[in-house]
C-alpha cells in the first residue's frame, strides 16, 4: 500500500526496510531486485523480474534484463517505454 515501508533481504541476509518511495525509483536497493519490479534498475541481478501489467491482456513477468532492450516482451510495450527504437515484435524466448 502506498506509504507502507517495503522489506527485503539485505546483502547480509538480515531484513532491510526501505521507505515506500524506494519502490521503482530506478535504484536497486535490494540484492534480489524486489524493490524494482517495474524498472530495469536491477537488470543482471539473479532473480530480478519486471512485472508487465499488460493492459488488455494477461499480466506477465519477464527478466529485468529484458527491459529497454529494444524488443517488446510485454503485450502493452511497458518493458520498452525507455528504449529508443523499440521493436514491436515479440521476444521468441
Amino acid at each position: 500500500a502506498p506509504g507502507t515501508p517495503i522489506t527485503c533481504a539485505g546483502a547480509d541476509g538480515k531484513p532491510l526496510t526501505l521507505p515506500y518511495e524506494a519502490l521503482n525509483d530506478d535504484f536497486c536497493d535490494c540484492p534480489d531486485g524486489s524493490d524494482e519490479p517495474g524498472s530495469a534498475a536491477c537488470a543482471g541481478m539473479i532473480g530480478a523480474e519486471f512485472h508487465c501489467r499488460n493492459r488488455g491482456s494477461l499480466p506477465k513477468v519477464v527478466f529485468a534484463s529484458r527491459v529497454n532492450d529494444g524488443i517488446c516482451d510485454c503485450c502493452d510495450g511497458s518493458d520498452e517505454r525507455g528504449a529508443s527504437g523499440a521493436s514491436a515484435r515479440g521476444n521468441a524466448s
